[in-house]
């Protein structure tokens, strides 16, 4: 099914993206390092358990993500995409309770759900552009 697109894989404009993100994510990781090595204002041992287990995942899953894009993996894609939505879209909008502590939290999380659909449409887009 997946064949014929990973044969006609990457376009030229799509394989620049594709390191662009991979930067993006390698960021991502930082950040989550940062946060386990309580780098941040809040000690990590301090912060929720769930928070906890997603900075774990969340970095676990750029670090892996980061290197297939920037390899130009078609999994990788297909790992961004679906890793995007199931780890933050879907979180931060439906358990959306479970991530905030201040009011001002909801801006973050607006502007980071935002993010991540714009990057994903435009990653679609490009996929799906002839050239």
């Amino acid at each position: 099914m997946f064949q014929g697109l990973q044969k006609s894989f990457p376009q030229y404009w799509t394989g620049i993206y594709l390191r662009f993100l991979s930067i993006c994510l390698v960021y991502g990781a930082l950040v989550h390092c940062a946060n386990i090595l309580s780098l941040g204002d809040v000690s990590w041992l301090e912060t929720p358990l769930h928070w906890r287990l997603m900075d774990i995942i969340l970095f676990i899953f750029n670090v892996i993500t980061a290197i297939t894009l920037w390899f130009q993996s078609f999994y990788g894609i297909i790992a961004f995409i679906i890793g995007i939505i199931f780890l933050q879209v879907i979180p931060y909008t439906l358990l959306r309770q479970y991530f905030l502590i201040n009011p001002e939290d909801i801006e973050t999380l607006n502007g980071l759900v935002g993010t991540e659909i714009l990057l994903i449409t435009i990653l679609i887009i490009l996929i799906v552009a002839k050239k």
